[in-house]
């Protein structure tokens, strides 16, 4: 799956960064379930940065051998994820409070100081936006939802994904499917970033109101006000 090349230039010209943040820690076996993110492990991230896809894991440069045949993903050790990212402004999906937290828990113990980013965060900003629209609670989305109604890259053909849940996916990575699960992070990281574009040139986004099962545009928060971390 490639990104299209307006979104390419999009990304080049902001410098904005999609992630994809995954553990393959199984909420269901910690007492604390998703509250205490210090109890997950980090496995990988997945990013585009400077025209490339970027694959930080626990098995670092070994892990290509799972990676796309091409040579556009660099495989990386979690451990440099502080050269590429900090600083940087960063897009994805559930960053607020997951991808971000985990990431700055990982880097906590080194000695070079706080790890500093700037984000923008889908499932929280498109819940804020339709909260504002209905003037009342508001609605996770899933971000293959988002990107389909969006009409993102490939979100039509990538269905052997759709019933590929993170459960299934963290199953899936303990018994060797590593090669699924960075194809599904690196769709996610063209989705958010393809979602980005969208945002910045029209400053809405398309859902599904479940008051009328109808699609709907609403206006979203732009990047440029991204949380600052």
């Amino acid at each position: 799956m490639e990104m299209k090349k307006k979104t390419k230039k999009f990304l080049e010209k902001t410098k904005i960064i999609p992630v994809a943040v995954f553990s393959s820690t199984d909420p269901a076996d910690l007492e604390t379930g998703y509250a205490d993110i210090t109890k997950f492990d980090l496995t990988a991230v997945v990013a585009y940065i400077d025209g490339r896809f970027h694959v930080f894991s626990e098995v670092g440069e070994m892990d290509s051998m799972y990676v796309m045949e091409d040579n556009k993903t660099r495989p990386l050790p979690l451990e440099s994820l502080r050269h590429h990212l900090h600083g940087k402004q960063l897009i994805g999906y559930d960053l607020e409070k997951f991808g971000v937290p985990l990431i700055s828990h990982y880097l906590s113990n080194e000695s070079d100081g706080d790890f500093k980013v700037s984000f923008y965060d889908l499932l929280q900003e498109t819940y804020h936006a339709y909260e504002e629209h209905t003037n009342g609670p508001g609605k996770r989305f899933g971000l293959f939802n988002l990107a389909y109604w969006n009409a993102c890259q490939n979100s039509v053909s990538a269905a052997d994904l759709v019933g590929f849940t993170k459960l299934k996916m963290i199953k899936s990575w303990h018994f060797g499917g590593r090669r699924k699960g960075i194809r599904y992070l690196r769709n996610h990281t063209i989705w958010c970033a393809e979602l980005a574009h969208r945002i910045f040139k029209h400053e809405a986004i398309t859902v599904r109101d479940h008051r009328t099962s109808k699609k709907v545009k609403i206006p979203i928060k732009t990047l440029e006000d991204a949380r600052p971390e």
